[in-house]
Formats: C-alpha cells, sequence, structure tokens
C-alpha cells in the first residue's frame, strides 16, 4: 500500500499510523505527504492528522501506483515524465542498460512519438503515451502477436467505458472508424530468442487532437463528452493485459482469434494491405489462429502477416 492509498482509506490518517503501515518512522511519512504536496496535491495538516482534500484530474506514477488493484508482473515500476522524446526510446535504453520486465515509461507529452514505419503521433498534453518492457519467452516470429494482443485489452477497457470500438489490423484501435489508439512493437532478437520487446501504446483520452486528424481521429473526451481519470483507465488496460500476456504464455493466440474477430474492423470489405513490397487486394476475411490476416483475393485465399490495411474505395 502506497500512502494515497492510505490518505483515501481514512478520513484523517495521523503521521504515526501512516508509519506503521508503511513500516517507515512518522518524519519519513512527513517527509512523503511534502513531496505529494509539491506535485500538487492538497493535504491538510492538522494535529490530528493529514486529509487528501482533492486530488482531481492529477496524473503521476503516485496515482497509477495506488490505483492497481493488485501486484503486476507487467507493472513492477512506474517512471512518469512531464515531457520526453518517445517513451519507446526511454524505454529501449532502458531495455539495453539491463532493466527487468515490468518497467513502464509514461509521459505527459512526446515530442517524437511516433508509431509503425516511425510515422509520426501527435501526442499532446491530455493523451495517454507509455511504454512496456516485456521479456517473453517466445519465438520472435510470434512478436507480433503482442500488437493484437494489446488490441484485445485495449478494446475490452473501452467496452467498460461504455464505448463500442473495433480493431484494426495490425495494430490500431477505432471508434466511430476513427483512430482512437495505436500500438507498436520493437525487439531486440537473436535467430531463436527474443531479448526484449518494447511494447508503445498511445490512446487518445483527453488531449486536444489536431484540426488536419479530425476526419480521422477522435478521442474519449470528445466520445464520452467529459475527461477521464487517465491513471484508473491504465491500470484497469494494465490489468486486462497482464490476463491476456498470461493466457498468451500457456494457450498460444487461438484462444483470442474468435474474439479478435468479432471486433476487426472492415470485416468482409475489400481492403488493400501494402506490405511493403506488394499490394495485396481483397475481401478481409479476419486473421487465422497465429494473428495472420486473411484476405480473399480472385487467385484464392492469401495470409499476410504484416502491413499497412486501408478500406478500399469503390
Amino acid at each position: 500500500m502506497n500512502i494515497l492509498k492510505i490518505l483515501r482509506s481514512k478520513e484523517i490518517a495521523s503521521g504515526e499510523a501512516i508509519g506503521e503501515i508503511l513500516g517507515i518512522s512518522r518524519a519519513a511519512a512527513h517527509k512523503q505527504i511534502n513531496a505529494l504536496k509539491q506535485i500538487g496535491y492538497k493535504i491538510k495538516s492538522s494535529s490530528k492528522g493529514y486529509v487528501l482534500v482533492n486530488d482531481k484530474n492529477l496524473f503521476n506514477e503516485y496515482e497509477i501506483e495506488s490505483k492497481l488493484k493488485e501486484p503486476l508482473k507487467i507493472c513492477k515500476t512506474v517512471k512518469y515524465y512531464k515531457q520526453l522524446p518517445s517513451t519507446q526510446t526511454a524505454v529501449k535504453k532502458l531495455a539495453q542498460n539491463g532493466f527487468e520486465e515490468g518497467v513502464i515509461v509514461v509521459c505527459e507529452k512526446q515530442t517524437s512519438g511516433y508509431g509503425r514505419i516511425k510515422r509520426a503521433w501527435s501526442s499532446n498534453a491530455g493523451g495517454l503515451w507509455f511504454s512496456i518492457l516485456l521479456k517473453p519467452s517466445i519465438r520472435p516470429d510470434e512478436a507480433s502477436k503482442l500488437a493484437l494482443l494489446l488490441s484485445v485489452a485495449l478494446n475490452r477497457t473501452l467496452r467498460k467505458y461504455k464505448v463500442d470500438s473495433e480493431i484494426k489490423w495490425p495494430n490500431d484501435v477505432l471508434v466511430n472508424g476513427k483512430k482512437i489508439a495505436g500500438i507498436i512493437i520493437e525487439m531486440s532478437a537473436e535467430q531463436d530468442r527474443i531479448n526484449w520487446v518494447v511494447a508503445g501504446v498511445g490512446v487518445n483520452v483527453n488531449n486536444k487532437l489536431p484540426k488536419e486528424l479530425a476526419d480521422i481521429s477522435v478521442s474519449l473526451k470528445e466520445v464520452l463528452g467529459g475527461e477521464l481519470d487517465r491513471a484508473e483507465f491504465l491500470t484497469e488496460l494494465l490489468a486486462k493485459f497482464e490476463d491476456i500476456y498470461s493466457d498468451f504464455y500457456d494457450n498460444g493466440f487461438e484462444i483470442f482469434a474468435r474474439e479478435y474477430n468479432r471486433n476487426i474492423a472492415y470485416k468482409n470489405k475489400i481492403v488493400a494491405i501494402d506490405d511493403g513490397y506488394n499490394i495485396v487486394s481483397g475481401v478481409n476475411l479476419g486473421v487465422d489462429k497465429d494473428g495472420r490476416l486473411i484476405v480473399g483475393c480472385k487467385i484464392g485465399l492469401k495470409k499476410i502477416i504484416s502491413g499497412t490495411l486501408r478500406l478500399r474505395k469503390k
């Protein structure tokens, strides 16, 4: 339990009581209280103890850790920054320096955020931008499935908020046909083993989108008509992904293929997929048990491992 959970669970908490729960001295508890005040928490002090007055709209590592309902293997350490070039770049550096699985880097604003094929990603304040360090014991050719699994976790989380969403293979989530979230998977691997994977996720939550993206992107604030608690949304998403990640280890992707296909965008529509070398056009028939996109072409079925999918205009 951290200090915020204690303050939220009690009308008033004395320094001694906080110290006993956390196993620290009263002076150390007072020091932590002052640290919280310095980053924006309103905490009243009296002879009886401390009262948390208001913490609305605050977003930082304390909020994230305090809203985790249980310890997660994929979220052992949270590092929060006001601004970074990219959370992906930050976590890749940590991976290269030998950090273990379960480090999450979150930032308020990215100045050089990017998605697949290094496409720029608008990452203004108010959104949810984070990357996770993973070290899965899977073959390198299976790493792309992690993007599909994160898509399922995002879809489940959005449904909890009563938001109908669709998964656009291989790494986007759409609401009302517009992009609300994107995923990127990068890794270091040898021929037969993965050294590390960095999974990056960007979700348009409360951020204001540039005018030039209004026709293709949307935020949760627009959809729901009000701001969301980003720490709560993130911890819900992480908990769902942890369950999915564990099941994937035990049973593979096949158990998620049916759920993925129930929620896939452009099902039975004519699409075009650019794999970087060729463009394949045909009917989107969903994914198979290995996460490959099945496309019905004139010459038969094609199974595509990766690429950029677009709805083909008639």
